[in-house]
Parts: C-alpha cells; sequence; structure tokens
C-alpha cells in the first residue's frame, strides 16, 4: 500500500504524488486515450439543444463547416437520425496556416471535426407530420409541433 507511511507526505519523493508519478508526456498520452475511448465510446455524438417553445419543439445541432448538402436528416421509430461527412478544409487555408510566422486565421482553428451519425429521441408529444429542417451558419434547426393529449374517462368498476 502506497501512502504517507512510505513516503513521509502526500508529496512524495521525485515530485510524486501519493503513489503516481505522472510527466506532462504521461498526462499528454492518457488525454489520447481518453480522448479514443470516449469517441468510441460515445461515437459520433455531439452536443445538442431540445427547447420546449410551448407548441412546438425545436432542436438545434451545431455543424460547424457543413452545408446543407453535406448533412441528412431522417425519422425512424420516433428518433432522428442526423448524418453528416466530416467536412474537408481548404487546402488553401492549411498552407496559409503553415506558413512560418504567420498565426492561424483559419475559422476553423479550435475545431475537430468527426463524422455525425447520431439518433435524437423525439419527445413523446412531437408531431412526426410537422418536421422541417433549415440549415444556416453550421447551425441544423429542426422544428415540429405538438400532438394534443388525448383525454382518456375514468370509469367506474363494478361492486362485488
Amino acid at each position: 500500500m502506497c501512502d504517507e507511511r512510505h513516503h513521509g507526505s502526500v508529496h512524495g519523493p521525485k515530485g510524486m504524488y501519493g503513489c503516481f508519478s505522472f510527466t506532462p508526456r504521461d498526462v499528454a498520452r492518457m488525454r489520447r486515450m481518453a480522448h479514443h475511448f470516449m469517441g468510441n465510446f460515445m461515437g459520433s455524438y455531439i452536443p445538442h439543444n431540445v427547447e420546449d417553445l410551448g407548441d412546438s419543439y425545436l432542436i438545434t445541432v451545431p455543424l460547424p463547416g457543413r452545408t446543407k448538402e453535406e448533412v441528412s436528416v431522417s425519422l425512424l421509430d420516433k428518433n432522428l437520425n442526423i448524418s453528416a461527412k466530416k467536412p474537408k478544409v481548404p487546402e488553401s487555408e492549411n498552407k496559409e496556416s503553415k506558413k512560418e510566422g504567420q498565426e492561424c486565421c483559419s475559422p476553423w482553428k479550435g475545431f475537430t471535426f468527426i463524422d455525425v451519425n447520431m439518433d435524437i429521441p423525439l419527445p413523446s408529444d412531437a408531431d412526426e407530420n410537422t418536421i422541417t429542417s433549415k440549415m444556416a451558419n453550421g447551425l441544423l434547426r429542426i422544428s415540429m409541433g405538438k400532438k394534443p393529449a388525448k383525454n382518456i374517462n375514468i370509469g367506474e368498476e363494478g361492486s362485488n
């Protein structure tokens, strides 16, 4: 067991913390491994918003760098499937950003692009017949109305 008894303090010899000693290279490698694992675990999921607007719903999905022709939306079993291939950054932007002494001026700096193939479950009262979608400035917006709730009468049980 590795604790204060073995090292004399929480911060042990040679910069160790408890039983573990990690170099910046180790931390970077672990971060890459975690990112790779989470990417495989989560698939191509990307964050999105589902807003209840009272009489309708609005789903907003950020898809930077993509056009409406590169995005597909379909409905299957009360789930919206959104798919899009990873956008290609124009070669001219790649070359410009690699010039020595010049800061990257690409609008894609800081983005990690992935192929997207994700399902979004629809709310139970969503009206599938009113779904519309629009794409502008890298945002996919999907709207749909709500079905009114159907009231069910409660009868009385017979006495025995």
